[in-house]
């Protein structure tokens, strides 16, 4: 089959338009989380939903449902434990993966015979994606972005300096909450793409990337989403033409990209130094 076929085929339209939203939003979470240095928050997250995924499976429900559940009260607690000093984000997130993995292990136990919808949560299974979750991401991709417009400002300013944003009012504490609880549940939407191994890739990889080549935030922005996008659309495309898994395709193809960006980096500095 010709590489431009593929577009005409039903499952790799859904696919690739759902990576293409995933990538984005991910993006724009990612350019706020990674600069707080919380990108342990990703693994953390993602890991403790298997808990949800695997009562899912248990009682034979639609398991994102209760993954998205478990991730929104997991931003939920991850926003507030700020306010009190003596419990730590990534502490708590620990918490949370070590708890949530061994409850998912311990319930998958009573899940008779072979189980292979929990390998497809493992490692992502994006060309299986419906069209009735395809319009589910697309109605919540609106909604996030509507938010992101209203506290854009206050998401720039609590990054850079949050004690600034309670001196010149800015909702800060809601921002906060915004955050972390989309953030936790856009991870688990990126399960169906990524797997929960991999998702943080998606997060973490096109920031650290673009930080090393933008030269000023909005810069920065348009680079993550560049690498995130192209990482995704092309892991897909490859994923599909030599028959390798979608997910650790997209994966290593950001890895790629960013050891690439990093050298090339490195040796311009050390050109100019010498």
């Amino acid at each position: 089959m010709e590489t431009f076929e593929l577009f005409t085929l039903a499952f790799m339209q859904r696919a690739i338009l759902g990576a293409l939203l995933l990538s984005i939003l991910l993006g724009l979470f990612g350019i706020f989380i990674v600069p707080r240095r919380l990108g342990f928050m990703a693994d953390g997250i993602s890991h403790a939903s298997l808990l949800g995924i695997a009562f899912g499976l248990l009682i034979g429900v639609y398991p994102l449902i209760f993954a998205m559940l478990l991730a929104g009260i997991f931003g939920i607690l991850l926003a507030r434990v700020k306010d009190y000093g003596r419990l730590t984000q990534d502490g708590l997130v620990g918490i949370f993966l070590a708890g949530g993995m061994s409850g998912a292990i311990i319930m998958m136990s009573f899940v008779p015979g072979y189980k292979p919808e929990l390998f497809s949560y493992l490692f992502g299974d994006i060309l299986s994606i419906r069209w009735i979750e395809i319009l589910g991401l697309a109605l919540y991709s609106v909604i996030v972005l509507m938010l992101f417009q209203r506290q854009w400002r206050s998401l720039i300013i609590t990054t850079v300096h949050s004690d600034l944003s309670h001196v010149i009012g800015l909702p800060a504490t809601a921002t906060r909450y915004f955050l972390f609880i989309g953030t936790s549940l856009t991870l688990i939407a990126g399960v169906k793409l990524l797997g929960i191994i991999l998702v943080s890739a998606l997060l973490i990889i096109p920031v650290l990337s673009a930080n090393q080549i933008g030269h000023s935030f909005r810069s920065t922005l348009v680079f993550t989403q560049i690498i995130g996008v192209s990482a995704s659309f092309f892991g897909i495309i490859l994923s599909y033409i030599f028959d390798i898994p979608t997910g650790p395709s997209i994966a290593l193809l950001l890895v790629i990209t960013f050891s690439i960006i990093s050298l090339t980096y490195i040796l311009k500095k050390g050109a100019r130094d010498s």
